[in-house]
């Protein structure tokens, strides 16, 4: 032990030496501590390995990260979707084509109500309609803009009724509902212009109704609607080859019919009168407003000149492939995604052979790459991508369920598949599903398919599949399980 002696500055071992004095002896003092705490660092030997004598071999476990796992793909044909959904007042209608998807055709039906339902809504003594005109609205058009459509509007049957809590699906066939041969009326609309115009005089005398019961169309919305179901809108032509088409966008709650009339009874003004039609008023669901799309798709008119593009068989259904995967919104092409059942099965025997009994997931992240990503096929593809059980059936992976996007982002994609514009690829979380593979859980492949919020759009992605040169990669994080 050493001491220091503060009266006389000097170092004094257990045994009373003095060890020196003043700065010279303190300097030869600090040589030695430094030496014996180099010494005993020295002598130091640390052991990585320290208490895993002590891990039971039942606990001992092994981190892995592998990308060998093969993931197959295959195109398929979407099965019909939902198309009427709340606050779907913005629906594509027209007739467009995509040269690597062919061509979509999309009409529209929606229904209308007066300005608020009142029991007591009369027109006055002796009213006469003077005329009824329309104002439909567009937010948005896509394709050849310079170019003219006619849009022929057929209205419903009478005793037809649609409801808002029923679902209605892209191939709903609504022929039996309207007479295909008169259309209620045309117009021809070019841009996103609003198109104006006169409704039939004969259509405008039925919406008369002065009595003053319950059996009046105005009292409430079940009796209206029961009288006039709605209208369905429809492109005259669809699109040819060789030309792209135009899709517009209607904008139904900005879309609304006027009907003008006045009293020609004894002391009633002459001035017109107005009562006002809307197709849909955002955010109040009260008047039983519904509004949904069919949907028609015509493959063969994908440009064949282009290497990957749709080829169709003589049936006009899509010839598989391995090559590429199509992912189309309004139900079209999917991809349908396997992991390799015999890769997983390697997999597991391969720890099985190193002593482990079962592997835990951490991770399983699977990535498809775009072909010719670009400015083009980014702006015609989807921002983000969702994996599926079954679309139809709303049988959703855990990682994608909307509702958890619903509640946490409004149905902002968080949970994976978002396109990155920098590389051009779709990245995806699919861990509990390819857990459940390895578990011998679950046996069913996935659908690649649009993020649920985009699932309407006109939208659709072109991807590179398994017999590729970029075939998808999956990536598992895992740990063995003695």
């Amino acid at each position: 032990m050493l001491m220091l002696n503060f009266m006389t500055n000097s170092w004094i071992n257990k045994n009373g030496l003095l060890f020196g004095r003043g700065s010279r002896g303190l300097g030869g003092l600090w040589g030695l501590v430094c030496g014996v705490a180099l010494l005993w660092t020295g002598c130091t030997d640390r052991d990585d390995m320290f208490g895993n004598g002590m891990v039971p071999p039942a606990q001992q476990m092994g981190s892995e990260i592998d990308s060998t796992i093969t993931v197959r793909t295959r195109v398929a044909v979407g099965d019909s979707l939902d198309t009427n959904i709340a606050g779907y007042y913005q629906p594509y209608m027209g007739s467009y084509v995509d040269p690597v998807v062919g061509r979509t055709d999309v009409a529209v039906f929606s229904n209308y109500s007066p300005e608020g339902f009142k029991h007591t809504h009369y027109f006055g003594e002796n009213p006469v309609i003077d005329s009824m005109r329309y104002a439909i609205a567009f937010a948005g058009v896509t394709g050849d803009t310079a170019k003219s459509v006619i849009v022929d509007v057929f209205e419903v049957k009478s005793g037809v009724r649609f409801y808002q809590d029923s679902a209605y699906f892209s191939n709903f066939d609504m022929r039996p509902y309207i007479d295909e041969d008169k259309p209620l009326f045309s117009f021809e609309q070019k841009g996103v212009k609003t198109a104006l115009g006169r409704l039939p005089q004969e259509f405008a005398e039925r919406l008369l109704d002065n009595t003053q019961s319950q059996e009046n169309v105005y009292y409430n919305d079940t009796t209206f609607h029961r009288r006039f179901s709605g209208f369905y809108f429809r492109l005259r032509e669809s699109a040819e080859a060789g030309s792209e088409g135009l899709m517009l966008q209607l904008d139904l709650s900005q879309s609304m019919m006027f009907l003008f009339y006045h009293n020609s009874g004894p002391g009633e003004e002459a001035d017109s009168a107005l009562q006002q039609k809307i197709f849909f008023y955002n955010g109040d669901l009260t008047y039983d407003y519904v509004s949904f799309s069919t949907v028609g798709h015509d493959y063969a008119l994908a440009d064949q000149t282009i290497e990957g593009t749709v080829r169709v068989n003589a049936a006009g259904e899509p010839v598989q492939t391995d090559r590429y995967v199509y992912v189309q919104g309004l139900a079209g092409l999917m991809g349908e995604i396997e992991v390799d059942r015999d890769d997983l099965k390697a997999l597991q025997e391969r720890a099985k052979a190193m002593g482990y009994s079962h592997i835990a997931l951490h991770r399983a992240a699977l990535e498809v790459t775009m072909v010719d990503a670009g400015e083009e096929q980014y702006d015609r593809s989807f921002s983000s991508l969702g994996m599926y059980y079954d679309l139809g059936k709303y049988e959703f992976l855990s990682e994608y369920n909307p509702v958890l996007e619903a509640a946490n982002t409004g149905y902002k994609s968080t949970l994976g598949g978002a396109l990155n514009r920098s590389l051009g690829v779709y990245r995806f979380d699919v861990t509990s599903h390819v857990q459940k593979l390895l578990t011998g859980r679950e046996e069913r492949s996935v659908q690649l398919l649009p993020s649920f919020a985009e699932r309407n759009s006109l939208r659709r992605a072109w991807i590179y599949g398994t017999g590729s040169e970029y075939p998808p990669r999956l990536v598992l994080t895992y740990t063995m399980i003695k």
